[in-house]
């Protein structure tokens, strides 16, 4: 990464939209635009201003934010620039930046994945929890994803890892001192029972901080709700109605549902956990190869399900409970009156027992799926790998101190070289002590622009 360049890339998602963005961020930032952004330079000071970008044969409106390092983003002078939102203006924006500053003979180039990004952390703005933070928002893909990369910004993991080292480090310190200056009277190495004490009070603040985390691979997928049942079992009609709004095509006729349909659905008011509901096509046997294409994904999409909701209609018999299927007797208008043989009774139509169905689902899901508490932690795998490592080797620690008997002190280098392995593990985690290979593997899972 050559940080005297001055990077530009377009920073808005691909598509078609409204507003697109086009960012730039380096020594020649506030040169290369002005030319195109003229008459005059852009203002030094922050904010936000109204300009014409010009290209030789046309100019369009655009606003400009204009960010002064090093209180930008990325710590160096930055601009951002939005424009309407076409994927051919925004890149013919960038190809004329990038010419002009190839002109001129500046050091200007196209952003790689996640430099943004990296040059905040280079430049100290965030460190390497906030990075992931940031790459983990970008690949969210529902609400627990986003309030997951939020709690991984909130800084108090890089708090506790801070305050951890630190007590570590002076702990080190002085075993080391006890080694330097054995010879010297006036120094005095720490003892056993007081390092114990102090490397006790490290492993129960990584052991708290671990027992309270979720796992942010375990909140990547949602979970599966299947709809399944026999042609014409009110699958569709069920799956419009959990989702209060038109999605699948209900008719009388059988077979109409063809493909796997999905939407996500959150399990309010009985639970905050998202689901990801889908209606498959009945289970009958194929008579087609479109009815074996169809049956096929159906059959996947069951045997991925966490739950299926088996629909049965009036005068279907139904099978024994399971854990993992929900036995739901629908168009319960047409045959009023309670079934034992199932969970729940819906009129899906009328949006009877639809509550009831959720809290059962709600339920069956409670302890099988990873949530987010007020107080819950996120973790990303490096980072549940990096305390897990740094908590063995102060395990390990505690089981010299203790190995030693009460006319002997442990062995200092041990000692030492175990707490330089947990101040190693810790500081992986930050971005302090890191290795570039670490950096590769956090940056290049960014996109183009961040």
């Amino acid at each position: 990464m050559d940080l005297s360049s001055t990077i530009l890339a377009v920073s808005s998602p691909p598509g078609h939209s409204a507003r697109g963005l086009v960012r730039c961020s380096g020594p020649v930032t506030m040169e290369l635009l002005a030319h195109r952004l003229g008459p005059g330079s852009l203002p030094a000071e922050r904010g936000v201003h109204v300009r014409r970008f010009r290209f030789h044969d046309t100019s369009v409106p655009v606003l400009v934010l204009v960010t002064p390092g090093p209180g930008s983003y990325s710590g160096e002078d930055s601009v951002e620039i939005q424009a309407p939102g076409h994927p051919v203006l925004l890149a013919r924006m960038v190809e004329t930046l990038l010419h002009d500053g190839l002109e001129r003979g500046w050091n200007v180039q196209l952003a790689g994945p996640g430099e943004f990004t990296a040059r905040a952390f280079l430049s100290g703005r965030i460190d390497l929890v906030e990075a992931e933070g940031v790459a983990a928002l970008i690949a969210a893909r529902s609400d627990d994803e986003i309030r997951a990369a939020q709690l991984m910004q909130d800084g108090r993991l890089s708090q506790m890892v801070e305050e951890v080292s630190q007590g570590l480090a002076e702990a080190l310190a002085l075993v080391e001192a006890g080694i330097d200056f054995t010879d010297e009277e006036d120094v005095v190495a720490i003892k056993d029972d007081d390092l114990h004490a102090r490397v006790d009070v490290a492993v129960d603040r990584l052991t708290r901080y671990l027992d309270r985390s979720v796992g942010l691979e375990s909140l990547q997928s949602l979970p599966w709700i299947v709809l399944d049942g026999e042609p014409n079992a009110g699958k569709s009609t069920l799956f419009n109605a959990l989702l209060e709004t038109t999605r699948a095509v209900v008719s009388d006729v059988s077979g109409t549902t063809r493909d796997v349909l999905a939407e996500p659905m959150r399990l309010t008011p009985h639970a905050e956990t998202e689901v990801l509901l889908v209606d498959v096509a009945g289970d009958e046997d194929p008579r087609t190869l479109m009815e074996e294409a169809m049956q096929a994904v159906a059959a996947e999409a069951r045997q991925r399900a966490e739950i299926r909701i088996l629909c049965l209609p009036p005068g279907t018999p139904a099978p024994p409970p399971s854990d993992d299927l929900v036995r739901v007797g629908t168009k319960a208008d047409q045959e009023p009156g309670s079934r034992p043989d199932v969970e729940v009774m819906v009129a899906a139509a009328d949006g009877d027992g639809l509550d009831a169905l959720k809290r059962v689902l709600a339920e069956r899901l409670a302890d099988t799926r990873s949530s987010l508490a007020g107080d819950a932690f996120v973790l990303a795998p490096r980072q549940e790998s990096a305390l897990v490592q740094a908590r063995r080797r102060l395990e390990d620690t505690v089981s010299v101190l203790r190995a030693v008997s009460s006319e002997s002190s442990a062995p200092p280098e041990l000692v030492a070289g175990l707490l330089r392995e947990a101040l190693d593990a810790l500081g992986e985690i930050s971005g302090v002590i890191s290795p570039e290979d670490i950096l590769d593997r956090v940056f290049t899972t960014f996109c183009i622009g961040k």
